[in-house]
């Protein structure tokens, strides 16, 4: 039987609800427990969710008095477009005049009019509902309708959703990520920091149709059960996959594997009979100190630094090029500071398995009038030999590829929003922002002599300024030391291994999960079977 993954909150009786008559119920229940005469309710929505189809079925099931939606009192879009800039939409950059507050949307005489309104109402329920809905009136019950970004990028992808305060769905895909990216998410992410600590319930709404609302103290109770756990975070779920009565079943399927991309994915909780997924951002701006470490929140903030891809290049022949932009090329192009770096695990490698880098003459792409290929790249390019267990370490500004005739595990530092695919067979899977290509070949660099050869593992971790790389071995019982810091551990070879953490409590780990170690966690006692392998990954504070 496979371990489920998601986390039990016990005690748990009666602290979540599923359907909307249901929510709907427990809502106005509660209104009616308050014993006053006029009641607020609140719905604070992060940005992206179906707020007009969430607060329809709000007002079927509890028949308030008055509605008021948040989007309505805001400035009008053209003054939100101008305010934001009329480059932005084609030209996005971090240092732009972007809103810093949901509160500079609202037009201060129609809140200031509602606002008015709602105080002279004596009797009944008024609804207040939307992005900024806590800033309208002082809510008797505050409900935060909450969403996951892996389901925010399909609602974007399908064109289903726009931002705050506008209507931009000429933009194309990338574009409208980005200003979800630099703008809407930022100012959801603050309000939600601010809310989460004291929200009287949390609203699931990622499938609209089957929504579930559950009680803030369990879903905080929640919380803190995750700090002292090993967590498994994925951006979806399918409970298929480790019922062990389903036919599906396959080891390591639980969600989706070799894959960590925090603010994108969800960890999974079991409260009453409910299956309740919360974005894993969630339990960073809960209590980050807890989870991250002292060290990596002073350096970081409140998010974890580094994310994880999988290449399955093992067919392949011909490379996939990118590079990622040095820091004066992410100050020039996109107006954000960032340091990075790539580190490419080899999980498999080929008799013939190489990875393509730097370094190249910056005159030889200025010479090249037509589009560079993926036979030219590799001519330009060196070529390194992989070996299974091995590592190489790519600087910002440095071409390479992501490998053929072997499967690697990328880490990578800082978002890989801002990578640029100069070949790639998944360009247009996922949303990138593209620097200007007539600029490009100015901040190209070759590789570094010391990093040109990828580094062995067997006798020793890899470790560097960023970062540090640990092989743990099967056939052997090994505690790992307290690190005082958020790490991730994830099993490359073989099926299964074991974390022993807490008071004797065992965590499985299967192949292909990247499962987090929160800093709260202070012994651990890896065991695993004599032909498994998994890396362990410290970022460095």
């Amino acid at each position: 039987m496979l371990q489920s993954p998601y986390i039990e909150v016990p005690e748990s009786e009666g602290a979540c609800w599923g359907s909307w008559p249901a929510i709907g119920k427990a809502l106005k229940q509660h209104l009616q427990q308050l014993d006053k005469a006029k009641t607020i309710l609140a719905v604070e929505c992060y940005p992206g969710t179906y707020a007009n189809i969430d607060m329809g079925f709000l007002k079927s099931t509890l028949s308030p008095n008055v509605v008021c939606r948040a989007e309505d009192l805001f400035l009008e879009e053209n003054e939100i477009r101008q305010r934001i800039g009329p480059g932005f939409a084609k030209t996005p950059r971090a240092d732009a005049n972007l809103p810093t507050t949901i509160a500079s949307y609202f037009d201060p005489q129609k809140l200031t009019s509602i606002q008015e309104t709602i105080a002279e109402i004596e009797t009944g329920i008024i609804l207040v509902h939307g992005v900024g809905a806590h800033l309208i009136a002082q809510p008797d019950v505050l409900v935060y309708s909450d969403v996951s970004r892996y389901e925010l990028i399909q609602r974007l992808r399908r064109k289903d959703i726009t931002n705050i305060g506008v209507d931009n769905r000429e933009l194309g895909y990338d574009l409208q990520y980005a200003w979800s990216y630099f703008i809407d998410w930022s100012l959801g992410d603050h309000i939600k920091q601010q809310l989460l600590p004291a929200c009287d319930y949390i609203l699931e709404t990622n499938n609209w149709q089957r929504p579930k609302m559950v009680a803030g103290d369990a879903i905080r109770r929640g919380f803190e059960l995750a700090l002292e756990r090993p967590v498994y975070p994925s951006p979806f779920f399918d409970p298929e996959l480790w019922d062990e009565t389903s036919p599906r079943q396959q080891p390591g399927e639980l969600g989706v594997n070799f894959h960590l991309r925090v603010e994108e994915d969800n960890l999974l909780f079991k409260i009453c009979d409910q299956l309740i997924e919360a974005p894993v951002v969630n339990l960073l701006f809960y209590k980050s100190k807890e989870f991250l470490g002292a060290g990596i929140r002073q350096i970081y903030g409140d998010r974890l630094p580094f994310y994880i891809q999988f290449f399955d290049h093992l067919q392949q022949q011909l490379p996939d090029i990118n590079y990622y932009p040095d820091p004066s090329a992410m100050a020039r192009y996109f107006g954000k500071t960032a340091r990075h770096q790539d580190y490419y695990y080899v999980v498999k490698a080929r008799k013939n398995a190489t990875l393509l880098a730097g370094a190249i003459p910056t005159e030889a792409i200025a010479d090249q009038k037509q589009y560079i290929d993926a036979k030219e790249w590799a001519k330009l390019l060196q070529a390194f030999p992989l070996e299974k267990g091995s590592v190489a370490c790519i600087a910002a500004g440095v071409v390479h590829s992501t490998g053929t005739g072997c499967q690697l595990l990328n880490i990578g530092i800082a978002s890989p929003f801002f990578r640029q695919h100069l070949i790639s067979k998944k360009t247009g899977k996922r949303p990138h922002l593209s620097a200007p290509e007539k600029d490009m070949t100015g901040h190209l660099y070759p590789l570094a002599p010391a990093l040109a050869q990828p580094a062995s593992m067997e006798s020793a971790p890899y470790e560097d300024h960023f970062l540090e790389l640990q092989q743990l071995s099967g056939g052997e019982r090994l505690e790992l030391a307290a690190a005082n810091q958020v790490r991730a551990i994830c099993v490359v070879e073989g099926t299964t291994a074991w974390l022993t953490y807490g008071d004797g409590d065992r965590y499985q780990l299967l192949f292909g999960q990247v499962v987090l170690l929160p800093a709260r966690l202070q012994r651990l006692v890896w065991e695993a079977p004599p032909e498994t392998t998994a890396i362990l990954i410290t970022i460095k504070a």
